[in-house]
């Protein structure tokens, strides 16, 4: 290929690509003109994660039409009797999320959410054969970058049904050691669903 032709090539493939960015450009346009209108709107709902199903208290407001935040508290305690032993587990989360919305239609949202986690984990564990009986207790302080996907759809004016996947960079520190670090990656996703219903 002579330097003429390369030129004509390489002008050609520019011009395909401004075309593509172009079509893309009126495409987003054309879903957020009929877009459904969520700023300053507040809502409020309940929000389910993961296996075994922690439930969080909900809050949704609407910046503008592109971003949302979304801040979540929930609680989740389990319990463990035997004959000589009891053991309990209470776990406090704290979220708040950011939702960005890159792509609207009349109904429905693609939500691409960011944002910051805090748990606390207290566990307690009294074994009473022995006299006197042991206890020990334990406190573990988490902290993440959470960030995902999800789709974000208005049944009517005010219910919103909500379902998306969050993974996270955690960082995970006993009160008694060394913190250190672990990836959730693709293969431990958190699934994210919620219910939000909205003031007008």
């Amino acid at each position: 290929m002579d330097s003429k032709s390369s030129k004509i090539f390489v002008g050609g493939h520019k011009e395909v690509q401004m075309k593509k960015l172009v079509l893309f450009s009126i495409i987003m346009l054309s879903l957020s003109v009929n877009a459904y209108n969520t700023a300053g709107k507040f809502g409020m709902g309940v929000r389910f994660w993961g296996s075994p199903i922690i439930t969080f208290s909900n809050i949704k407001y609407g910046i503008n039409d592109l971003i949302e935040i979304e801040p979540s508290i929930g609680y989740y305690s389990t319990q463990s009797d035997g004959e000589y032993y009891n053991s309990k587990d209470n776990l406090l989360f704290t979220v708040i999320l950011a939702n960005f919305k890159p792509i609207r239609t009349e109904r429905s949202n693609l939500l691409v959410k960011i944002g910051g986690l805090y748990a606390k984990n207290s566990h307690s564990y009294t074994y009473s054969y022995d006299d006197p009986p042991y206890e020990y207790s334990s406190t573990t302080h988490n902290r993440a970058l959470v960030f995902g996907l999800g789709i974000e759809h208005f049944v009517n004016d005010n219910f919103s049904v909500n379902v998306g996947a969050l993974s996270g960079y955690w960082h995970r520190k006993p009160e008694d050691s060394e913190g250190s670090y672990s990836l959730m990656g693709i293969g431990s996703q958190i699934v994210d669903f919620s219910l939000v219903w909205h003031l007008k």
